[in-house]
């Protein structure tokens, strides 16, 4: 029986560790003899994961957000390095949530120095905070990066890692006749204009960002009567959703991620991507799923002052969001902080929905990025596998 701890922290998270699950069965051949358990969610729990402990504390962002809820993190950390010290399990992956997943490596690897430990997608040190370079170096044995410019960046430092390519490459592309159907299924004329509002999966995210893209929303609604508003939401933040848009008088249709199956829920997301005529969006993956489809967007972030400080004094890239640091460019609008808000989001909104040429370039840049992140090579889930399946010499 080969033993497999492994620790998510967000919907994004759960979703790799399902891909990776599915293929390190694939690929050791040896399904039923891989007891996987740890920190995780319903799409890994799906493939035979056994969870431990509920990830949903774990979907903060923000100093603020985890100087609030240190204790019950510090709890679950505890708790997740001594299940692993009483388990024994043969390799630990831990996903992602570097806030959480660092300082679990770390107290691991401090009681427990023969732990394997593997990283999948590697922190941004690229960005802020390099110090964290020591621990991804002294602690992991083995580094998975999804990025193209992670590897050069790790090895000045003396990191090794291994490029799988990103998830969003293998992403597919809505068939015709699905977009038709959601369409007809929400009764949208092909004139109609459809944006797309994408507050975050973190309720933090949402709690901050939603109020914008409201506002947002109700100053379009006046100059296009017509315009149509979707927001599809992950089971994490649905009902803070439902609170935070009630009595705003403003028509949004959702997609509850919570009245549907995962597949049926990317399945009507991808449709909506294939339809929208702009996104506003919090920064994060979601842009890349955009880059993908082809969506033009506007992108932004909000943080609470003592995020925002920190951001400022210490963050070395140039821009937040992935398609303009893999293109280096600017071509994808986006306003952080202060100058997150509705005024700016709208002023740009009109531009892109009244001037097809004005987001050409956007459209430039995210093919670039999608092809550079790896879209054409094998699934990055089964070069993961493979790559771990290399490394510790599994048969």
């Amino acid at each position: 029986m080969l033993k497999i701890f492994i620790s998510v922290g967000e919907h994004s998270g759960d979703l790799l560790g399902a891909r990776l699950m599915k293929s390190l069965k694939d690929e050791l051949d040896a399904g039923h003899n891989i007891d996987f358990q740890g920190v995780g969610g319903p799409l890994m729990e799906r493939e035979g994961f056994k969870s431990i402990f509920n990830f949903s504390l774990l979907s903060i962002m923000g100093i603020k957000d985890i100087l609030i809820n240190f204790f019950p993190i510090l709890k679950i950390l505890r708790q997740a390095c001594n299940y692993n010290l009483a388990w024994k399990p043969d390799i630990i992956i831990t996903i992602d949530a570097p806030e959480f997943n660092l300082r679990l490596a770390s107290m691991i690897k401090n009681k427990w120095k023969n732990a394997k430990i593997v990283h999948y997608v590697v922190p941004s040190v690229w960005a802020w905070r390099q110090g964290r370079t020591k621990i991804l170096k002294k602690d992991f044995d083995h580094i998975l990066s999804i990025l193209p410019f992670e590897n050069e960046f790790l090895k000045s430092f003396g990191i090794k890692c291994d490029f799988v390519g990103h998830p969003i490459s293998t992403n597919v592309l809505p068939k015709t006749r699905d977009v038709i159907s959601f369409k007809r299924e929400l009764n949208i004329k092909e004139t109609t204009k459809i944006v797309t509002l994408l507050p975050g999966s973190r309720i933090s995210e949402l709690k901050r960002m939603l109020p914008v893209f409201i506002e947002t929303a109700k100053l379009l609604a006046k100059k296009f009567p017509d315009i149509i508003f979707i927001c599809p939401t992950p089971k994490l933040v649905s009902k803070q959703f439902k609170k935070l848009v009630s009595g705003k008088n403003i028509a949004i249709k959702h997609i509850d991620a919570e009245k549907i199956s995962s597949e049926q829920f990317e399945k009507t997301k991808n449709s909506l991507y294939a339809c929208s005529d702009l996104a506003l969006a919090t920064s994060g993956t979601v842009v890349l799923e955009l880059a993908k489809a082809s969506v033009p967007m506007i992108v932004g972030y909000r943080a609470g002052f003592l995020t925002q400080f920190i951001y400022r004094l210490f963050v070395k890239v140039s821009s937040a969001n992935l398609v303009n640091l893999i293109t280096k460019s600017d071509n994808i609008p986006e306003f952080l902080f202060f100058r997150c808000n509705s005024k700016n989001f709208y002023d740009e909104a009109i531009k892109i929905l009244e001037k097809k040429r004005y987001s050409e370039a956007q459209l430039i840049s995210s093919k670039e990025a999608i092809r550079e992140l790896g879209y054409g090579s094998k699934d990055p889930s089964i070069r993961a596998a493979k790559s771990i399946k290399t490394y510790f010499k599994l048969s």
